[in-house]
């Protein structure tokens, strides 16, 4: 027993030297409780919806109010703000802007009041599976509440639904192109992550310290060749899903090369900044995953609409990386979306590189007055 008590002290000892991880260990199940509790949720608080009502008649006034009423819905009066507002209702599908068009045909009321079946046309973006079938969801409890409150409507309405961008809502369509976003940006941050800590863990740090280099220069000189590393291997994780995986390619190869570019300067970003502050790369390491994983998964729209997260988590969501890129990459696979459409995320991901870089910076540079 007295064996075994040395054992066990000396373990003890070894746990307490290491206070980082030590806080890793008890910080990531507080904060996995904390997040999961308020973002596994997949109810839509917001609907954006724009309709056309070429009817304008008692009827059709009726059933855009129950869309109104309804909590979840926030109806845009497209006719009254763009002069073709078909057009602009398939590109604001297009740019995100919309969940879904709803299209009042203008013998509507007529054709009900004859008994002649009318049509009502409803568009529903499919690029977010989960959303898609929320919606339609939605769709049903509604247009059930107006029919039953009208007689003989049932047999004179007839329900005209399409779904955009993956007709078959196929969650294939949805999950791989987050995989690829939560991919690049994990292995972006764990290369560049490990450089410092490496070398400050090998002794070899105190040479780079003392070496004529300014802090910037190292900074940057560390994050470039990465940049290529992350960008082939990006582009084999692109392949690999659109071969194996048959994950249609709708928009431009070079759009999405540029904002791919970004997005790996971004977590390379990430990853030197932690490397500055992480004391070993085993703690670098794990503070990359923490950082980077969770909340891609969890806050980024990767699996949860970010209209289902809570107030504070969705506050949080717009400092996530992979919020934005999620959006540019959905965008262009599935719905062949423009530059044009993402440059509030291009410019987001830009500040954001700048800002880390920066600060990855100065705690170099402290560090190196600090040896000195």
């Amino acid at each position: 027993m007295k064996r075994t008590k040395a054992v066990i002290v000396k373990e003890f000892a070894h746990i307490f030297r290491d206070p980082a991880s030590l806080t890793i260990v008890f910080l990531m199940p507080v904060l996995m409780i904390f997040i999961f509790g308020y973002s596994i949720s997949y109810d839509l608080n917001r609907i954006d919806a724009g309709f056309v009502d070429l009817s304008h008649s008692d009827l059709s006034g009726q059933l855009l109010d129950k869309f109104t009423n309804n909590r979840y819905f926030v109806m845009h009066d497209l006719q009254s703000q763009y002069k073709d507002p078909l057009a602009q209702g398939e590109e604001s599908l297009k740019a995100g802007k919309l969940k879904e068009l709803i299209v009042i045909p203008a013998d509507f009321s007529q054709k009900i009041r004859n008994n002649r079946k009318a049509e009502l046309g409803l568009v529903i973006d499919g690029s977010d599976a989960n959303v898609a079938n929320l919606v339609y969801q939605y769709n049903e409890l509604i247009l059930l509440e107006f029919i039953s409150e009208l007689r003989n409507l049932k047999e004179s309405l007839k329900i005209s639904t399409k779904v955009y961008f993956n007709p078959e809502v196929k969650s294939a369509f949805f999950f791989i192109p987050g995989l690829i976003a939560l991919l690049l940006v994990m292995i972006s941050a764990l290369l560049t992550s490990l450089s410092i800590s490496r070398e400050r863990e090998s002794g070899s740090l105190d040479l780079v310290f003392i070496s004529p280099l300014r802090s910037h220069e190292i900074i940057i000189g560390k994050t470039i060749p990465y940049i290529f590393v992350a960008l082939m291997d990006g582009i084999i994780i692109l392949l690999f899903a659109r071969f194996w995986f048959g994950i249609p390619f709708k928009g431009s190869l070079l759009v999405l090369l540029l904002f791919s570019l970004l997005y790996i300067i971004t977590g390379l970003s990430l990853g030197i900044l932690i490397s500055t502050a992480a004391p070993s790369q085993k703690s670098a390491m794990f503070a990359t995953l923490l950082v980077t994983l969770l909340p891609s998964v969890m806050l980024s729209g990767f699996i949860f609409p970010l209209d289902s997260l809570a107030a504070p988590l969705r506050a949080i969501s717009y400092i996530v990386p992979a919020t934005y890129f999620l959006k540019i990459i959905r965008g262009v696979i599935l719905k062949g979306a423009e530059l044009k459409y993402f440059v509030v995320e291009g410019l987001a991901m830009v500040l954001m590189s700048l800002f880390l870089l920066a600060v990855s910076t100065v705690k170099f540079n402290r560090n190196r007055k600090r040896s000195a």
